[in-house]
Parts: structure tokens; C-alpha cells; sequence
């Protein structure tokens, strides 16, 4: 043990005593400690992993970051990087997700600009929220009412779900022959999405069953009722959610 401690120690001052300072890198861990290391020791004898650890940290810290700008210094940083392919897909979606969050048609178009090659059903997604939100400005609705409902309409039924109720209205020009709300179940974390359900206040077709009126367009001016009951909601749910417009067609 006396011999491999000696060995380690005679180890550490041959380096220190070669002036590479790999080991005072790795233990400070950051970003500014391994550039340093690479700046101060362009041929060293640890220069490929100091470079490999300092990728990581540029990746790391751009999911750390969450924004574009991190993404891009890592890009720019390591343009043939081995984690490249990650960090361009982790980009694309990060650039979507905040495209969605916002909701305006200047994010869609943002989104789209970037990534005109996207995969085809991200596409088709991002055109079809760019039109919603071309058109949410003239859509007025109110604030959502989450309350316990019977999932089979019955008054004096038990309460075995949960209803989720507003108003809406079309102040637009345009009469409306597809309208669609998604609702979200946000959890207890921060930005935590349970699970989400599209459902119309207005379209021609559906999957199951749904009233006559739903199907006749909706004419400017005019408000309806949007409803959505469920059930089996996770026991974390704290009766919470969002809701946004999320498809839009037009009378033509």
C-alpha cells in the first residue's frame, strides 16, 4: 500500500512538475477549467480526453440553460462533435416545444424557418398550429371551470369524473367549420404535462358520437359551450389545466 501511495504521489508530481495541469481541470469540473487546460496545453498528453469532458459540460450546460443560445455555443463550440446529432435533435425539439408554449404564429414561423426538413408529422404539426395561432387573437374564451362530474351525464349519479367547462367565442370574420381545444393535466411539477385530449367546439366528423350542433359551423360573432369530461385521472393530478386552441378550419 506504502508503495502504491508513493508511486500516486510521484504520479501527480511528474505531472504538476510537467506543467499539465489535467488533474487541477478535473477537479474544478467547469467549462472555464478545461478551456484553460486546452488554451495552456495545446499538445498535452491529456488533450483528448480534457476535450471529450469539456463537450459534455458545453451539452450539459445547454440543458441546464434550456435555451437556444446554449445549444447553439455548443454547436458552434464542437462542430464535428461526437454528441452533434444529439444536440441538434435535443435543439429542434426544445426550438418546438417553446414554438408551442407560445402559441403565436411568429414562434411557428421561427420553428419552421429553422427546420424546413423536419420530420413529416412534426411538420404537418407546427403548419397546423401556425395557422391556429394566425387565428387565436380572434377567438375569445373563458377562463376554464374544473369541477366533479358523472362521466354518464346523470344528475344524481355518483361523481366519477371530472368536467372541464368554458366558453367560447368567434369574434373573427371567418365562420368556422373546425374549431378544437386540447387540455392538459398539469401535475405538480413545474411545466409537468399528465396527459391531454383534443375535443371540438365545432367539426364536421368525430371519432365517437358527439351532439348535432357541434357539427353545424360556427358563424362570427356566435359562442358556444366547449365540455370535456374524463375519468381515471392520476392521483398526483391536483385538478389543474390548460387549455389552448389546437386546430382551426374555415367555411371557404
Amino acid at each position: 500500500m506504502r508503495r502504491i501511495l508513493l508511486l500516486c504521489s510521484l504520479s501527480l508530481a511528474t505531472l504538476t512538475a510537467c506543467g499539465d495541469d489535467f488533474a487541477s481541470a478535473q477537479a474544478d469540473g467547469s467549462i472555464e477549467a478545461f478551456e484553460k487546460y486546452l488554451a495552456d496545453n495545446p499538445k498535452g498528453r491529456f488533450r483528448i480526453q480534457a476535450k471529450a469532458q469539456l463537450e459534455t459540460l458545453y451539452l450539459e450546460d445547454a440543458r441546464k440553460q434550456g435555451s437556444l443560445e446554449a445549444y447553439d455555443r455548443y454547436l458552434e463550440r464542437f462542430p464535428e462533435g461526437d454528441l452533434r446529432e444529439k444536440a441538434k435533435a435535443e435543439r429542434e425539439q426544445f426550438l418546438f416545444d417553446w414554438a408551442k408554449l407560445e402559441s403565436t404564429e411568429a414562434a411557428w414561423e421561427k420553428f419552421l424557418g429553422e427546420y424546413p426538413k423536419a420530420d413529416k408529422k412534426r411538420l404537418a404539426e407546427a403548419k397546423r398550429l401556425k395557422a391556429v395561432a394566425s387565428y387565436a387573437d380572434q377567438l375569445a374564451w373563458t377562463d376554464l371551470v374544473v369541477e366533479p362530474t358523472n362521466l354518464a351525464e346523470d344528475p344524481k349519479g355518483p361523481k366519477d369524473g371530472w368536467g372541464f367547462t368554458m366558453e367560447v367565442t368567434n369574434n373573427g370574420t371567418k365562420t368556422l367549420k373546425d374549431l378544437r381545444f386540447t387540455v392538459e393535466y398539469l401535475g405538480p411539477n413545474p411545466g409537468q404535462v399528465l396527459d391531454s385530449r383534443e375535443w371540438p367546439v365545432v367539426a364536421k366528423d368525430w371519432g365517437i358520437p358527439m351532439e348535432e350542433e357541434k357539427k353545424v359551423p360556427m358563424k362570427p360573432g356566435e359562442t358556444r359551450t366547449w365540455f370535456w369530461s374524463v375519468g381515471g385521472l392520476p392521483e398526483i393530478w391536483e385538478q389543474k389545466a390548460r387549455v389552448f386552441p389546437s386546430r382551426v378550419a374555415f367555411v371557404e
